[in-house]
């Protein structure tokens, strides 16, 4: 047995030297930017911006300026590939992640964030047209020097040339920031490509990972900062006391600030109310929070609130009429003239984002400034609410983003921003608000619950002919637990059209309301449930439930009628190439029908979100009827172009881990109006020796990549309940496995 010992992250952090006599490039995309804009590389001196991608220093190096977050899924190194492509440097550049400009703006949201699978998709098209740009600036600036033509000078690795004359970008930077850029340059072929699709290039981020230099938020220290630590109201609370004095008698506490105490603790206007300590360190800070012994008080409703409670509400929404996502064909004609019906029921629980790096911020108030270093999937927002909070207009406002300890959707929301920033109006000094695990897990934003029902008609001759899926819960853009600052934020994006429509939320439905199988009639409903319990978005949103529902109840009905699993799907799919392309693959790859050994069974489940189709296929056993053994996951999917096929391995895997822990592990319960499991002590994540095999599989496309990121996961779950029915004859309608006695082995 492996011990396991304690260690830490880093044991020292070094300095950055600043940079000098440079250069930027990039190209402007006019969608929803921010009110004004900044420069693009606020710590670098020296040089010249043309504009916002990229600055090249005098000594030849190189920083990129990387438009989307940081958090571990490895799109700074992606996007690089795709600007150094046509840009013709040397591989190595410094990662840099600049704000505040409209080029920096998701050009398939309309905002300068990072999520929904967007950022290698959203940024294909605009970064390696701006880097071809600054090729030609670079050509053109050494043509000019030498005084040749511009088609007789070429760039590689850094450098032009042309005959016997050579220059670096560096030496060249100056010069090449008075060209004019092309237009509509020409970009490399495929077939010219020596950098996008080709393996082993090393992430811009890993040496600085190893060897601890990498900056998160949480690692960053100002002069006259003081820490913070935080105890926010649970569910519908609000603060009945606290005790200031026994707070300041810890040693280093320096000040207890309360904000919003008179605030509902509903994410309308405010953040929920809150007590605030500031100390010389982050643990004294913790220590005076614990020592304030903070007392909540509930409305009665919020205080009983418990999941039996959760999941009849749920239960009950599923027998009202709902509002219709999508109608094709006519399903009450199809539903009562069928031969036979199958309906089921699904729940599945809220769920925590877990990120290693609980949420912080560091917030330094001036008066007349404001600036603010923080790990976010969303600094567009930040630059919102500390507009709102201090009044300052916004070219007084600067957001550092930084590397981020993981994401998942939680830091789309940056209420922690907010706290930081009221604190450090309080005291008058740099406020580094660091939220416990504890804190962080259990009273902020989370996945919400969902339950389903699912019926099918059937005809005389086995036929489908009937589909409906009607879901119950909480919606993410209609729930009152939602930051309305938030949704005022997307309010004016591209983002938001769509996403409410005749009282459906988008992300209740998503996965749902777009399902890739044929039916010919189909009707999707959705029946808003509130609950108390702040939401936000998890990664694959509202695929992570829909996915599990849907896959769940086709096996189901192909068991019902007889047919096998893959077969019905593929009949469903004949006519979406893409998908049944992937959902064959997968079938192909793990000799799906072919024999396995005594015990062991085949779980197969297809779904397509962000124009992804992915399909696994699991092959497990079940040992006492309670300890499953996980044998292999056959994987295989269309995701267009790999851009960076060690990224895209590295999110597989990924995915493999956030699927084995979803489906057997996470969860959240509710008693006693709190959430039950605060830590990982109770909220529980695979260990490394419970890793499955897997291999994936990617269909041979031409097409441009599309989503990878969220797609990785949404399958496994109903794929290893269906490979339990086939193995046990025990159906599984609710997740985690825990809550039915089931382990992974």
């Amino acid at each position: 047995m492996t011990e396991i010992t304690k260690i830490t992250r880093r044991t020292f952090m070094a300095t950055s030297a600043a940079a000098g006599g440079g250069i930027v490039f990039g190209l402007p995309f006019p969608k929803m930017g921010p009110k004004f804009a900044q420069a693009a590389f606020k710590d670098l001196t020296g040089g010249a911006e043309i504009n916002a991608y990229v600055h090249v220093a005098s000594d030849n190096t190189i920083t990129f300026g990387c438009p989307a977050t940081e958090m571990g899924q490895g799109s700074g190194t992606s996007l690089w590939m795709m600007f150094a492509e046509e840009f013709e440097c040397k591989w190595d550049a410094v990662l840099d992640f600049p704000t505040g400009r409209p080029e920096y703006v998701q050009p398939l949201i309309g905002l300068q964030l990072t999520g929904g699978s967007t950022a290698t998709p959203g940024f294909w098209g605009v970064l390696r047209k701006a880097g071809a740009q600054a090729r030609h600036m670079m050509i053109q600036a050494a043509a000019t020097r030498w005084g040749v033509d511009a088609s007789q000078c070429s760039a590689s690795d850094s450098m032009v040339t042309s005959g016997d004359k050579k220059a670096t970008y560096g030496e060249l930077a100056a010069a090449a920031a008075g060209q004019t850029p092309p237009e509509e340059p020409t970009l490399k072929t495929p077939a010219e490509w020596k950098i996008i699709g080709k393996p082993g290039f090393d992430r811009l981020d890993s040496l600085l990972k190893v060897t601890g230099e990498c900056q998160y938020s949480s690692d960053i220290s100002v002069p006259g900062m003081v820490h913070a630590a935080i105890r926010m109201v649970p569910f519908g609370g609000k603060i009945l006391s606290y005790d200031t004095a026994a707070a300041k008698r810890v040693k280093g506490v320096r000040d207890v600030i309360v904000v919003g105490a008179e605030a509902p603790a509903i994410f309308l206007d405010n953040n929920v109310p809150a007590v605030i300590v500031t100390a010389d360190s982050y643990w004294q800070a913790e220590k005076g929070a614990k020592a304030a012994n903070v007392q909540f008080g509930q409305p009665k409703e919020f205080a009983e609130l418990d999941s039996d409670k959760i999941s009849s509400a749920l239960h009950a929404g599923l027998a009202a009429e709902g509002s219709q996502a999508r109608a094709d064909g006519d399903y009450p004609a199809a539903i009562g003239s069928a031969s036979d019906t199958l309906s089921a029921t699904y729940e599945v629980p809220y769920m925590s984002h877990s990120p290693l790096e609980t949420m912080n911020a560091l917030a330094d108030f001036r008066g007349d400034s404001l600036e603010c270093w923080i790990s976010t999937q969303d600094p567009g927002a930040g630059y919102i609410v500390a507009e709102m909070i201090t009044g300052l207009p916004q070219d007084q406002i600067y957001i550092h983003q930084t590397y981020t300890g993981g994401g998942f959707g939680r830091r789309v929301e940056v209420e922690y921003l907010e706290y930081a920033i009221e604190a450090s109006m309080a005291v008058k000094a740099p406020v580094k608000l660091t939220y416990s695990r504890e804190e962080d897990m259990a009273n902020h934003f989370h996945r919400p619950t969902y339950a389903a029902k699912m019926t099918a008609g059937i005809d005389s001759s086995g036929e489908v002919t009937a589909w409906q899926h009607h879901i119950s819960g909480p919606g993410i853009w209609l729930s009152p637990m939602r930051s309305s600052r938030l949704k005022n934020l997307f309010a004016g994006s591209d983002f938001i059209n769509g996403q409410i429509e005749s009282g459906v939320d988008f992300h209740s439905a998503q996965g749902a309301k777009d399902i890739g199988y044929n039916f010919a009639n189909i009707d999707v409903r959705y029946t808003q449930v509130d609950f108390p319990v702040p939401i936000v978005f998890l990664r694959g949103v509202g695929n992570t439930q829909n996915a599990f529902f849907i896959e769940s109840f086709m096996d189901e009905l192909a068991d019902h009628i007889g047919q096998d699993p893959f077969e019905l799907r593929q009949k469903l799919l004949a006519d979406e190439p893409r998908m049944l392309a992937t959902l064959e693959l997968a079938a192909e790859k793990a000799n799906w029908g072919g024999s396995l050994p005594k015990g062991h069974a085949h779980g197969i489940a297809f779904h397509n979100s962000f124009d992804s189709p992915w399909c696994d296929v699991v092959e497990l056993s079940v040992r006492g009827g309670k300890r499953v053994n996980i044998h292999k996951i056959t994987r295989a999917v269309d995701c267009g172009l790999v851009v960076n096929p060690d990224q895209f391995d590295a999110q597989v895997q990924a995915g493999v881990v956030w699927g084995l822990a979803h489906t057997f592990l996470t969860g959240h319960t509710v008693k006693a109006g709190e959430l039950a499991q605060k830590n990982f002590d109770t909220y529980k994540l695979p260990r490394i020796s419970q890793m499955a095999e897997y291999e994936v599989h990617t269909v041979p496309t031409k097409n441009d990549p599309t989503g990878i990121g969220e797609p990785v996961f949404h399958t496994m779950a109903p794929a290893i309940t269906n490979a339990i029915f086939a193995a046990t004859g025990k159906r599984i309608r609710s997740l985690p496995l825990n809550r039915h006695g089931m382990s992974l082995a």
